[in-house]
């Protein structure tokens, strides 16, 4: 195994809140209905050092080559960022997207498609010189490509130039993908399973190549693999995915020998261990990787886990299942003979009763069982509630587009922009070149480092990118920013804002999360932790709640005061926006049990010595 040295220089890409969602397309009888998202990569955090190696492992299907995909720009990130060289990748254009797209290349997987059997290797490799107009003359360039071969182990080159891809071996054809990355001298490579299509016998030959080219070039690699054995050949940090999400990153060794993640111990204790003597206990986990368009809540791996506990985000789902398994819906069953039908939503699970069927007996029933399960199974500790609730009526919160001042707008901007770009890092890639940010009235000023004509252009680029990207995918009201420009001095640049308006729809997003983040949490007039899972559709939010007629008519009174104090306040624009809180009659006359579970996030990164680990199991020992 190579000698392995951390390199700490200057970060090449940095990617924060990677999401890319892929809509599941339906029949023509599904029109109208809210679409089906699979969630392939979801909120993905790790950088990108010059001259080091980040392995990127998992299970096949886990979100993998879609980051890969998300760097190269080969697809557009549904929210978050990638930062190249301090520029936001989603939003480049024109001669920019050229620049970095010979920045940034690509090894794919099959060596066996990925070449054009019609083009000879000097024709291949020659390709990205003639589109990014490399070369003065066909001499230089045929130079080039003999340079490219030979540093990719084909030697003497020439004796290749002529040859095709079905006169290669798999080996060969994988090395002349290698020559057509490196023959435009690229900053950064993502290479996606580059061994896996090749025989065991050639692919050390492969990585000692790939490694040679990073100790000759400083060239980064982002390498993509799902055989751990060979991530830790190559890797100098590793980052394992689960389900669309990086649930460890650290340094290789680290990780191999030091496994925090029930995942990542899983995943390393499956590895063989060429040792007939060794001790070597195999974790197993249960059940099958569920679908990335159903993600469970809180921990994504949660259901699968060998350690999970009352913490990790238990839904109304599970306790479905956990009573199937016990016999408790079988035909003589309690809760057949009286209940309707279970409505599993989110962290509640709903027992609909039959029509003039007895709640109080099934309450008990569900009571007694939940009590008696509790001091073996973790997910009864994580049920909050257990009580009925009306299924007659809703509360209806209306909503109405939101008057945005230009004061107001150039505040929220600024807010919106440190929260996301932390120039002060150190690491950060626009660290050194923001130095400063202000606002004043509906101006928002941005103070450039070093006052170069290089960081000007590069500020003013990404505060345009920066505006148009949320625009485009979160923050409507952004509309309003009218212009983006450098002063004459050449030391700040600045944006200056419009009276804007936020749409309805919008705003009950955010009436929404102000509900849940605020009453909620903080059980306001004891009646936040009685409220049921909230729901939004278009400009109208509906709310529920458990207990007695007596609590609807007192949250409606509640959040009545609630919205208007927060009004008043000015600190939630949404709030003024609410138009009408009201109780609905609703079509069901039927009443309903109600089993409410703890509500969970999902777990952040914790730091735990020099790893990164999604997992509450370590939120009190975090560093």
């Amino acid at each position: 195994m190579p000698t392995r040295t951390l390199r700490t220089t200057h970060v090449i890409i940095k990617v924060r809140g990677l999401k890319k969602y892929f809509e599941l397309k339906k029949g023509f009888f599904s029109f109208g209905k809210e679409p089906i998202m699979i969630k392939a990569v979801d909120d993905v955090n790790f950088d990108i050092r010059s001259g080091e190696v980040i392995g990127l492992v998992g299970e096949s299907g886990c979100g993998k080559t879609t980051v890969g995909r998300l760097l190269t720009r080969l697809e557009d990130p549904t929210e978050g960022f990638v930062f190249f060289l301090g520029r936001d990748i989603a939003l480049l254009e024109g001669q920019d997207i050229k620049v970095f797209r010979r920045n940034i290349q690509m090894v794919f997987q099959d060596p066996y498609e990925s070449l054009n059997p019609r083009n000879a290797v000097l024709q291949t490799v020659m390709e990205p010189l003639v589109n990014h107009n490399i070369g003065d003359t066909l001499e230089d360039r045929v130079e080039m490509v003999i340079q490219a071969l030979e540093d990719a182990g084909l030697a003497p080159a020439k004796e290749y130039l002529e040859r095709f891809p079905h006169e290669l071996s798999g080996g060969q054809r994988q090395r002349v993908s290698i020559a057509r990355a490196l023959v435009i001298k690229p900053k950064v490579i993502v290479a996606d399973e580059p061994v896996s299509m090749l025989d065991v016998s050639i692919r050390a030959g492969v990585l000692n190549l790939m490694l040679d080219l990073r100790d000759k070039y400083g060239i980064p690699y982002l390498f993509i693999t799902h055989d751990i054995a060979v991530a830790r050949y190559v890797s100098d940090r590793l980052a394992v995915m689960y389900l669309g999400r990086v649930v460890e990153i650290g340094e290789t060794d680290r990780i191999i020998l030091s496994p925090k993640h029930p995942y990542t111990q899983a995943l390393i204790s499956a590895v063989p261990v060429p040792d007939p003597d060794a001790k070597h206990g195999r974790i197993k986990i249960k059940g099958e990787v569920p679908s990335a368009a159903n993600i469970p809540l809180g921990c994504r791996f949660r259901p699968r886990c060998p350690q999970a506990f009352e913490d990790c985000g238990w839904q109304g789902e599970d306790l479905v299942e956990w009573l199937e398994e016990n016999g408790l819906l079988g035909s003589d069953s309690v809760l057949t003979a009286e209940v309707r039908k279970l409505h599993p939503d989110e962290f509640v699970l709903g027992f609909h009763l039959k029509e003039g069927k007895d709640s109080e007996k099934v309450l008990r029933f569900i009571r007694e069982r939940t009590s008696q399960a509790s001091g073996t199974n973790p997910m009864f500790r994580a049920i909050e509630r257990i009580d009925k609730t009306l299924t007659d009526r809703i509360i209806e919160i209306r909503c109405k587009s939101a008057e945005l001042s230009a004061s107001d707008l150039a505040a929220e901007l600024f807010t919106e922009l440190e929260s996301i770009v932390r120039y002060k890092e150190i690491d950060h890639p626009m660290h050194d070149i923001i130095t400063g940010m202000r606002r004043e009235n509906n101006k928002l000023t941005v103070d450039v480092g070093g006052g170069t004509a290089e960081n000007l252009n590069t500020i003013e680029a990404f505060l345009k990118d920066f505006v148009k990207h949320y625009r485009k995918m979160s923050r409507p009201e952004f509309k309003g920013v009218k212009t983006i420009s450098p002063s004459s001095s050449g030391k700040t640049v600045t944006a200056t804002c419009n009276d804007s308006k936020e749409p309805a729809y919008k705003v009950a997003k955010d009436v929404s999360a102000l509900i849940t983040n605020a009453y909620v949490k903080e059980d306001m007039d004891g009646l936040g932790g009685l409220l049921l899972p909230i729901k939004v559709k278009g400009s109208r939010i509906t709310v529920r709640i458990m207990g007695s007629d007596e609590n609807w008519k007192k949250l409606e009174s509640s959040l009545k005061s609630f919205l208007r104090a927060r009004s008043e306040s000015g600190e939630h624009r949404c709030a003024a926006a609410v138009s009408d809180i009201s109780i609905k009659s609703t079509k069901a006359k039927q009443s309903a049990i109600v089993v409410k579970f703890r509500t969970v996030a999902e777990p952040p990164q914790f730091d735990v010595g020099e790893q990164q680990v999604a997992c509450y199991l370590y939120k009190d020992s975090a560093v």
